[in-house]
């Protein structure tokens, strides 16, 4: 596989019997080599004999202690998800974390680490096994069956496009979580697509940039402001809460140069989900509610519920060594 820096990574399976010492030595890498290349030609950086590991930890938190990445899970690399799976544990745990310090939230909803994660990683780990034995069977014939099955589904162009583009690879969807469970448009415990913006001024951002770090309540075509009260309004920005309106491309022509809203360039938002629609998403940018604008005050007072009443004196600081 092609690595940084005009190198190249060679892995070859151990067979029974093989040992790490016949493996690293200069003349047994370059057998392994020649039918590549000139090995005389090629300089080894580095030489390892290693095994791949499939573990998660029964359990990402007990009590006060969180565990994350590499300490709560560990995959083969065939899917190339070990970094992002442990991203994706920073992303879900620690807004929930300054969220309960901060008196935002309540810290009932650490919880929600455990139910969220853990149940992802572990479908990745399987899909990373999945992939492992696709490359990497153990006999001639296995090898003809596997090999052989992938070649003719890789014939029809859209199976070819959901295996190149990893269609195969589970979503980042919670079945349980902190999220107001139901059916709606867009789906809950889901995340929120990114797309590019564009504000009525002219200036080009992501949205992911456009959201921001806290609570957004997103309306799509209307600004959810003119629907909530002044009480609702207080309540979500007291929870860390900001207010966005997504246009339709074009739009701001129409809208005056001081009019809040940005224009989905895009269209990764609208016309995707129906105009006149709001939706609650977290700073991880999962969908915390949604529903017809008409609604966006109910919307916000169980989206809000579901974090339970704030309290900053709930988690004690811990105590330091004199």
């Amino acid at each position: 596989m092609v690595a940084p820096g005009g190198r190249e990574r060679w892995e070859f399976m151990l067979h029974p019997g093989e040992t790490r010492q016949e493996m690293e030595r200069d003349d047994k890498i370059a057998a392994l080599l020649a039918p590549w290349g000139r090995p005389d030609e090629m300089q080894v950086e580095r030489r390892a004999v290693y095994r791949f590991h499939a573990r998660v930890v029964d359990c990402f938190q007990k009590g006060r202690v969180f565990l994350a990445g590499d300490a709560a899970h560990i995959t083969p690399p065939f899917a190339g998800q070990g970094l992002v799976a442990g991203l994706r544990d920073a992303a879900n745990l620690c807004w929930k974390l300054a969220w309960v310090l901060k008196g935002r939230a309540a810290p009932a909803i650490l919880a929600s680490y455990d139910v969220e994660r853990r149940p992802h990683a572990k479908a990745m780990i399987n899909l990373a096994k999945f992939m492992g034995r696709q490359v990497m069977p153990t006999n001639a014939v296995a090898a003809f069956l596997t090999h052989g099955a992938m070649r003719l589904l890789r014939a029809v162009p859209p199976l070819r496009r959901h295996f190149d583009d990893l269609g195969i690879k589970p979503k980042n969807r919670f079945g349980r979580g902190l999220f107001v469970r139901g059916r709606s448009h867009l789906t809950r415990g889901g995340l929120l697509p990114q797309g590019w913006l564009r504000s009525v001024s002219g200036e080009v951002r992501l949205s992911d940039d456009v959201l921001g770090p806290g609570l957004s309540l997103v309306g799509f075509g209307l600004d959810p402001r003119s629907h909530l009260s002044s009480a609702a309004l207080q309540a979500l920005a007291a929870a860390g809460g900001e207010v966005v309106q997504i246009c339709h491309r074009g739009q701001r022509l129409h809208r005056a140069a001081a009019a809040p809203g940005w224009e989905d360039l895009a269209n990764a938002f609208l016309p995707t989900v129906p105009f006149g629609w709001v939706a609650l998403v977290r700073p991880d940018r999962t969908i915390l509610h949604d529903g017809p604008i008409a609604a966006v005050e109910r919307i916000v007072h169980e989206g809000l519920g579901v974090l339970g009443p704030g309290d900053p004196v709930a988690v004690p600081a811990p105590a330091l060594a004199s």
